[in-house]
C-alpha cells in the first residue's frame, strides 16, 4: 500500500518535470526581418517580417519560417554559440557562383547563438 502512495505522489512530479524540460527545448516565436529575397530549405524567402520558431534536438534544430499563420518553410539547421551575445535578431547570406543568394544563419538577438543553414 505504500508503494502506490508513493507512485500516486511521483507521477505528478515526473509530469511537470517532463513539461519544464521539454518546453526548455522548444524556443517560442521571435519576429525575424529578412531584408533581401533568398532560399531556405529549398525554399524561396520573399523580404519581410516572419515569426521564426525551432525545437532543438541537442545542437539540431528544427527550424519553422511563418508569415502571420502560414508556414513558408520548415528545414534543419545547427545552433552554434559564439563567442558575442548579438544585440539584436540577424540574417547573414551567402551568394552562389551564378547570383542568387540563400540564408546561411540567423543569429538570435539578446544570445550567443546563431542557427546555421547548409546550403
Amino acid at each position: 500500500m505504500t508503494h502506490r502512495k508513493l507512485l500516486r505522489a511521483l507521477i505528478p512530479s515526473l509530469a511537470v518535470l517532463l513539461l519544464v524540460t521539454a518546453g526548455a527545448l522548444a524556443k517560442g516565436p521571435r519576429t525575424i526581418s529578412v531584408p533581401y529575397a533568398g532560399t531556405l530549405g529549398g525554399t524561396k524567402v520573399e523580404p519581410g517580417q516572419y515569426l521564426l520558431s525551432y525545437e532543438q534536438h541537442s545542437s539540431e534544430a528544427t527550424i519553422t519560417l511563418a508569415n502571420g499563420r502560414k508556414m513558408i518553410v520548415t528545414t534543419q539547421g545547427k545552433v552554434l554559440e559564439r563567442p558575442t551575445k548579438y544585440k539584436q535578431n540577424a540574417v547573414v547570406y551567402q551568394r552562389r557562383d551564378d547570383g542568387s543568394q540563400f540564408i546561411s544563419e540567423i543569429r538570435l538577438g539578446g544570445t550567443n547563438q546563431a542557427i546555421v543553414f547548409s546550403e
